[in-house]
């Protein structure tokens, strides 16, 4: 469906498709239209809860760059400094290949381009240690989905873990840089989470999700209604895995969704 995008738009679509953006920052204009609860509904983009506020995330980078290609087929799509000055009128003016940003905690061995990295004196030192578009090389692997979770997940997890929180979207090509002998999803227990961890399966066959043994009453007692309607991905619609059905079924049937949060604070495991 063509909807008619304003040439002003085209700021915040281009800024959201190279980084996560405060749901604040979206004027009214766009957060209310058509065009972006379609975005919505069709799982293209997700609004996540941080804090006490709202940020936005693509998380169907294809579709997305569909959607853009559609709705603005003059405009510079890129993040270079020569695309800004031709679109924006500033080399300033957009986001940079920010979401190519990796968190790294632990104590664990890893190599960061090619370098040996002391990250259990970077962790203890100075909270994480963080690379631009980095190659690396891990043992054991843990993605985490959100921020909190990220400083505090060795609180659920042996310290054999090496965490790595992403500014910005996980794709193919950025988990193709990873080495990695045993790799562990740790997201949000929604249609989201359960697309992202199948997403890492596609590189890492032997990926596993992270389920607390009690899930089945954590998800009874704390379970939230999902804060905009999510649609199941083809992905997570096709897959056979036992532990994704189950979860897919709860969370479409409940229409509700457990939070990775929340087993901080209950230190499940």
């Amino acid at each position: 469906m063509y909807y008619g995008m304003k040439e002003t738009d085209f700021k915040y679509y281009h800024e959201l498709s190279t980084a996560d953006t405060s749901f604040s920052k979206i004027p009214l204009s766009i957060t209310r239209s058509d065009a972006f609860k379609s975005l919505c509904d069709a799982n293209i983009i997700r609004i996540n809860k941080i804090g006490r506020g709202k940020v936005v995330k693509v998380v169907n980078e294809p579709a997305y760059n569909k959607f853009l290609n559609t709705h603005f087929p003059d405009n510079v799509i890129g993040n270079s400094r020569a695309a800004n000055i031709s679109r924006l009128r500033s080399s300033k003016a957009g986001k940079r290949e920010g979401s190519n940003i990796s968190f790294l905690r632990g104590s664990g061995k890893i190599t960061v381009n090619g370098f040996a990295v002391a990250l259990e004196e970077y962790t203890k030192k100075y909270g994480l240690f963080s690379a631009y578009n980095p190659t690396l090389s891990i043992e054991k692997l843990c993605i985490v989905e959100n921020l909190e979770s990220f400083l505090n997940a060795e609180k659920l997890f042996e310290v054999s873990y090496t965490y790595l929180h992403k500014y910005g979207r996980i794709g193919i090509e950025f988990l193709r840089r990873i080495q990695a002998t045993e790799v562990l999803v740790f997201s949000d227990f929604d249609l989201i989470g359960l697309n992202e961890y199948l997403r890492v399966r596609e590189v890492f066959p032997k990926a596993m999700l992270f389920v607390p043994v009690n899930f089945d009453d954590l998800f009874e007692k704390y379970s939230a209604p999902l804060p905009e309607k999510q649609l199941a991905s083809a992905l997570v619609k096709g897959s056979t895995d036992p532990v994704v059905m189950k979860i897919r079924e709860m969370v479409l049937k409940s229409n509700r969704f457990l939070e990775q949060e929340i087993l901080l604070l209950t230190n499940a495991g």
